[in-house]
């Protein structure tokens, strides 16, 4: 089962032109190669993914058939399914020698050289605090690309998503019936200045948006779980 993407209507009239998330730039629907995901901005020269400029995306249930990898997938009878997802991050690839030289020489500099004199300097030491408060916050920011991971629960209309290590990190709530739209929509998110993807779940007026940072078919895979899960979902009260 696929999705499809609709355009949205000017009066009785398709949207034949979009903006670029580049420069906001008009794009004509000349330039849009649906089959691709790949549309061509005149003013900037540069491609942009079309489903990020339409705000919407195709979810196709058949990526559950294939759960793509870093994915775990538990259903219990009184839990609900479970989604589990982990992916080492490439950021740490930098993260971690960069807070290893700029941490390990100002700390050392600051509190090392009075820890191994036995002396003490006050003002050293509150000069010191901002580069303390710095390599504490990137060393929490490691900790949560290393072992951090998402969690999402699905169970009789009510979904639950965790972000965290262990028992620490966030968790939000949003409900979903056999009414419930859900869809890929572009975020405030951005990298590189692209808004990115997130998965949107909407109820009438009300709205749950995540995952925005999450892998392509991860966002994919979890979308295409949640639109499982309506067939199951309690009727939505009028």
């Amino acid at each position: 089962m696929i999705i499809q993407v609709k355009h949205k209507e000017q009066g009785k009239h398709l949207q034949t032109e979009y903006n670029c998330p580049l420069c906001r730039s008009a794009i004509a629907i000349a330039d849009v190669n649906v089959a691709t995901d790949l549309a061509l901005c005149r003013a900037c020269g540069k491609t942009s993914a079309f489903s990020a400029i339409t705000g919407a995306a195709e979810i196709s249930l058949d990526s559950l058939s294939h759960p793509p990898r870093h994915i775990q997938v538990e259903k219990d009878f009184q839990i609900g399914t479970v989604i589990r997802y982990y992916k080492f991050s490439s950021a740490l690839y930098f993260l971690i020698p960069f807070t290893a030289l700029w941490s390990g020489f100002s700390m050392w500099g600051i509190y090392g050289r009075q820890i191994s004199r036995g002396e003490f300097d006050l003002g050293r030491s509150l000069f010191g605090l901002p580069f303390l408060a710095g390599t504490l916050f990137l060393l929490a920011v490691i900790a949560i690309l290393l072992l951090g991971k998402w969690v999402i629960t699905l169970n009789k209309g009510k979904g639950i998503v965790f972000f965290g290590m262990g028992t620490l990190g966030w968790t939000r709530h949003f409900t979903y019936n056999r009414d419930t739209r859900v869809s890929l929509k572009a975020t405030t998110y951005k990298v590189n200045d692209v808004p990115q993807m997130g998965i949107h779940v909407q109820n009438d007026t009300n709205e749950f948006v995540f995952g925005s940072t999450l892998a392509a078919e991860a966002k994919q895979y979890i979308a295409a779980s949640i639109m499982q899960e309506l067939a199951t979902a309690p009727i939505a009260n009028f």
